[in-house]
């Protein structure tokens, strides 16, 4: 027998040889006095002694053919305090049965004589019982090799606790009992506070989600369109790679796997900048790199799309904050140890106060103080890396958002990736940060796009077959045309595709690419119409 299965069995015998003196104990009392009977100790005991066995009888059933003479003593053991168990477990549910009176008091008086004799022999033999405990089997188990074995983990706590007393040198049942009993008090005492703050912990955690998450959190990222096949995949290329011509750019792959501080992605309205983020934003590749950048560090990952058609908390500083920090808060939910308030309230009261129905209690002090506590306070082994896309979309302080940026930027182990326009305020802010232009590195896919959505639409709707030449050649004055800008080519394609299902030659769908404008206020305005006269309502007075 190994020896955690070996000191199971003892240890089982312990709890029955216990729970058996107190029943005896219980047994003497009901024969002095029978109005005990009903006394609630009484059931207790016969439970608890009911209980101890079957979980003796348990242990016992698992264990293989004995292979020492201590493996012997302790399985015949077993049986013997079984027997006695049960011996006991009848006689309290008889006592528990005789009624008060006169009849009771007569008849007692006949049977209280044997009854003494048998509880006197069953006294005898626990006796005996742990004696042989104390001299001939707990003192010959090997509790230190025990003690280091893998196993003794899988013990209930209050095995462990006889274990390890064995350990420390108690060699009687009876001090092994008694710390047992308080060490098993004390565990479950530290179990129940530890389970009791796992659930204030969790309940202040998930209020902190509720007061932060609001309905399009994720609407902007949802509707962007994602990068047609085997396009974006230029931005993991090394700018070291010889087999391509030197590009223009700060080497993006290098940024996410080993630096620090801000990379900027600027481009032309429509050039592919939101795509372009989402891309990276979702990619295996990009996981794979920052797994890299602040190694042993547990990474969180946040983004947010400015988007200025879109409602409120799209386009404004609170939807940022709110949205960073909800996903900082599902990632990490220490979070919610951070939240304060300027009057002293504690986490409890400020959080459950922004109740669902009253998020809009958070302001943007609240806010960038609850970050800026996160930045201070991190935990070294949790590092940031955060996505915001569209600064050019977001209404209101432009330098408190630089502020905001400025803050992610100079905190230890974290880096930020920004989009924008090339507007003044951003170049200015940006300009010495890593970089690259979306229009300058974006031409293969655009040809790519145009190629895998145009050609096949021609070759299926055209009446007569289409020279490979000339589908090329059309294809290439789109790409042209398109000057880098991936909005317009999707909406110019798609009239294209349309013309082509309606019977338009080749002739006349090179008459409408070339009567199409090819300017921002055509490309916005179109692509508004088509989503609907809502967003058109929007957009086009902002231009």
């Amino acid at each position: 027998m190994d020896p955690v299965t070996s000191f199971s069995l003892a240890a089982g015998i312990l709890q029955v040889v216990d729970v058996s003196f107190r029943a005896l104990a219980q047994c003497w009392e009901l024969c002095k006095d029978g109005s005990l009977a009903e006394h609630r100790e009484t059931v207790e005991v016969t439970d608890a002694l009911v209980s101890s066995t079957r979980r003796l009888n348990a242990t016992t059933s698992q264990v293989a053919t004995p292979c020492t003479q201590d493996d012997i003593e302790i399985v015949k053991l077993s049986a013997k305090c079984t027997k006695v168990a049960e011996d006991l477990l009848a006689e309290l549910r008889k006592l528990r049965l005789e009624q008060s009176g006169l009849r009771h008091a007569i008849t007692k008086s006949v049977r209280i004589i044997r009854r003494k004799a048998k509880l006197t022999e069953k006294q005898d033999l626990l006796e005996k019982y742990r004696r042989v405990l104390d001299t001939r089997v707990l003192t010959r188990l090997d509790a230190r090799s025990l003690k280091d074995t893998q196993d003794l983990k899988s013990l209930e706590q209050g095995v462990q606790s006889l274990a390890l007393g064995l350990e420390q040198g108690h060699n009687t049942v009876a001090q092994l009992l008694a710390d047992g009993n308080r060490q098993l008090k004390e565990h479950i005492d530290m179990k129940f506070d530890s389970h009791a703050k796992a659930i204030e912990d969790r309940n202040s955690h998930t209020r902190l989600l509720e007061s932060l998450f609001f309905p399009d959190i994720v609407a902007r990222e949802e509707q962007i369109s994602d990068a047609f096949e085997g396009t974006c995949r230029w931005i993991f290329d090394s700018s070291d790679d010889q087999e391509r011509e030197p590009r223009p750019w700060s080497n993006f792959r290098k940024w996410l796997e080993t630096e620090n501080g801000v990379y900027w992605i600027s481009g032309k309205p429509g050039s592919g900048k939101s795509t372009l983020m989402k891309y990276i934003l979702n990619s295996d590749c990009t996981s794979r790199l920052l797994a890299n950048w602040e190694k042993g560090t547990d990474l969180i990952v946040v983004s947010f799309f400015f988007w200025n058609p879109g409602m409120a908390l799209q386009k404004k500083c609170t939807g940022l904050l709110r949205s960073l920090l909800y996903q900082i808060a599902t990632q990490w939910p220490a979070l919610a140890d951070l939240v304060v308030s300027p009057t002293g309230r504690s986490k409890e009261a400020i959080v459950a106060s922004r109740s669902p129905s009253s998020r809009t209690t958070w302001t943007d002090q609240g806010l960038m103080s609850l970050l800026n506590r996160f930045l201070d306070k991190k935990p070294a082994n949790i590092s940031l890396c955060a996505f915001v896309d569209g600064l050019d979309e977001f209404v209101g302080d432009e330098d408190y958002l630089l502020h905001m940026i400025k803050l992610l930027n100079n905190s230890s182990r974290c880096k930020i990736c920004v989009s924008s326009r090339p507007e003044p305020g951003f170049h200015q802010e940006f300009r010495s940060c890593p970089q690259l232009r979306v229009q300058d590195l974006n031409r293969e896919d655009i040809e790519r796009t145009a190629a895998g959505k145009l050609e096949p639409s021609l070759q299926k709707h055209s009446a007569l077959p289409i020279p490979d030449d000339d589908v090329q050649n059309l294809v290439w004055a789109l790409v042209i045309k398109a000057s880098g800008v991936f909005l317009w080519l999707d909406l110019m394609t798609k009239d294209l595709i349309k013309g082509s299902k309606d019977g338009d030659t080749l002739e006349e769908l090179r008459s409408r690419l070339a009567r199409t404008p090819d300017d921002y206020q055509w490309t916005v305005c179109t692509h508004a119409t088509e989503t609907g006269p809502a967003l058109c309502e929007r957009v086009c007075p902002l231009l």
